[in-house]
């Protein structure tokens, strides 16, 4: 278990401010930040090489302000394997073990094994990655702290590895926080996703719900979101057609029917969002187009032209101006070729008013 309360530190003129987040023994945290946020500062910090100055940080259930590094019982593997360079792969992984059979079943599953007998000196970027991994679970830690362990991977071997390390994390119940760039990445592998950003947390909790409720339009842009519009939110009253007969706060929990208008558009939601100034943030991948007007169960439904079409490999990306409003929708390159969309198009954009999240 990994606990930090208002947690400090610094490293020259950066400073870690604040940081509160928990993820549960035997659970996989991933933090998540843009370069410079201290996402490696952090793991330093919980791992005892940088000083902690503020807050308190328990491991285990233990106090770590006291403990020595060596006293964490802790791995962690940096972005770049930081091996020893005077000893084979083999006197790498085994420095610490105390099973040897045991660190040469990691190593087996991990695909090291096979470089036992290899200089480091010789290595690519990729077989460094796979030693340190191998290394850093051998002596069975209870908290393993990863930075970027798997970014020198070829995108096949980074699946089957991944998939490795998540076994190896359930099997053993080690406590795992890994830094990643990889929005998927972090939707496969976290229980928790701490979002960091200028040394503080911005917003933690599960993946999947931290990815569909940003709690701010920077999270949203930062997470992906391509869909996030300003503009005003209109709480509608009990007379509204989404809203069933008698108070809205007990029979729907106190979620209500929204509007919420920006430029010319007016976009229909469900939230406990207070009236006034907002962003409404809709993914891309939410968004379905049709070049029929047809009918539809979705509660928002535009006729617009397409501005742009962006093809990247089985991705397609539409943006569709409707009446000044760039609207994003995300689809299979396969299902953009049977619409035969073009730019130009006049298409129509819908979406669910569950889509639509206000923040």
């Amino acid at each position: 278990m990994i606990a930090a309360s208002g947690l400090g530190a610094r490293v020259g003129a950066f400073a870690l401010a604040d940081v509160t987040f928990t993820v549960p023994r035997g659970g996989y945290g991933v933090v998540i930040g843009p370069a410079g946020s201290g996402k490696t500062t952090l793991l330093e910090t919980i791992a005892g090489i940088v000083p902690q100055t503020a807050g308190t940080l328990t491991l285990d259930g233990r106090a770590a302000a006291g403990l020595a590094p060596e006293q964490r019982g802790l791995g962690i593997v940096y972005q770049r394997g930081l091996l020893f360079p005077h000893l084979t792969v083999e006197g790498n992984v085994m420095y610490g073990a105390a099973d040897a059979s045991f660190a040469r079943m990691v190593a087996d599953r991990l695909g090291a094994l096979a470089l036992f007998g290899r200089r480091v000196r010789g290595l690519s970027g990729g077989e460094r990655a796979l030693a340190a991994l191998a290394r850093a679970l051998a002596p069975r830690p209870s908290i393993l702290l990863l930075d970027e362990p798997f970014g020198a991977l070829d995108p096949r071997r980074r699946a089957r590895v991944r998939r490795e390390v998540r076994a190896l994390h359930r099997e053993l119940g080690i406590t795992v926080l890994q830094v990643t760039h990889d929005f998927t990445e972090a939707g496969l592998l976290g229980d928790v996703a701490i979002l960091l950003d200028g040394g503080r947390v911005l917003q933690s909790g599960e993946p999947g719900a931290v990815f569909r409720a940003p709690a701010s339009p920077y999270i949203a842009e930062f997470l992906g979101a391509e869909n996030v519009l300003a503009g005003e939110v209109r709480v509608l009253g009990d007379a509204a057609p989404d809203v069933m007969p008698g108070e809205p706060s007990t029979t729907a929990g106190g979620h209500r029917a929204i509007e919420f208008r920006t430029g010319a558009l007016t976009i229909h939601t469900v939230g406990d969002a207070q009236a006034g100034d907002g962003h409404a943030v809709i993914r891309a991948e939410e968004v379905l187009l049709s070049t029929s007007e047809g009918t539809s169960s979705a509660r928002n439904r535009f006729e617009g032209t397409i501005a742009e079409i962006a093809t990247l490999g089985a991705l397609t990306r539409v943006v569709v101006d409707v009446r000044g409003t760039p609207l994003v929708a995300a689809l299979t390159t396969r299902s953009a070729r049977e619409l035969a969309l073009a730019e130009g198009q006049r298409v129509w954009a819908s979406f669910k008013a569950m889509a639509v999240h206000l923040c």
